[in-house]
């Protein structure tokens, strides 16, 4: 089978052009550490973020993380999320970038929702700030079924034993 070239280019033009986060399949840009996580490349050749097999394990970890730092860290504002993953200095703490792409609102004292769909709004924008990547419903669905089943319960307002229940800590 022919591989189709973007308008004549080569394919290091077009790899070129490509995101660091694309072309690491780390979306959110999760930086570099010893996590194992699922679908990491073991030698990976980029100093300073993850890279992963499949764009889905690189959406999962990022969903991962988001879901720790709401459930774990109690973080419980926009505004606390954006703050721990990109800190001053970091390079994309553009508060106003990560509203404009989350399309949570003006409000930078949005507070978290616990359904998949705020998770989805958030995971979306943040992708698309930090990598230029448009995460749809569909890759969204993808990872989040790769996700550990207590992480799931926690968006779906489910109990492990699969019991609908009540709102956790004030969320």
């Amino acid at each position: 089978m022919k591989k189709t070239k973007f308008l004549g280019t080569s394919d290091a033009a077009v790899a070129a052009r490509q995101t660091r986060g694309y072309r690491n399949r780390n979306p959110f840009n999760i930086r570099k550490t010893n996590s194992k996580w699922a679908g990491k490349v073991l030698h990976g050749t980029d100093p300073a973020f993850e890279q992963f097999d499949l764009m889905v394990w690189g959406v999962r970890a990022g969903l991962y993380l988001l879901t720790k730092y709401v459930r774990d860290y109690k973080l419980r504002t926009v505004k606390q999320i954006i703050h721990r993953w990109a800190p001053d200095g970091d390079g994309t703490n553009n508060e106003k970038a990560y509203y404009d792409a989350m399309r949570v609102g003006a409000d930078f004292s949005n507070q978290v929702q616990q359904n998949k769909g705020w998770l989805y709004a958030v995971a979306a924008g943040m992708c698309r700030v930090e990598s230029r990547y448009y995460l749809t419903s569909a890759g969204f669905e993808s990872a989040f079924t790769l996700l550990p089943y207590p992480m799931k319960c926690f968006w779906c307002r489910l109990s492990p034993e699969g019991q609908e229940r009540e709102e956790v800590d004030g969320l």
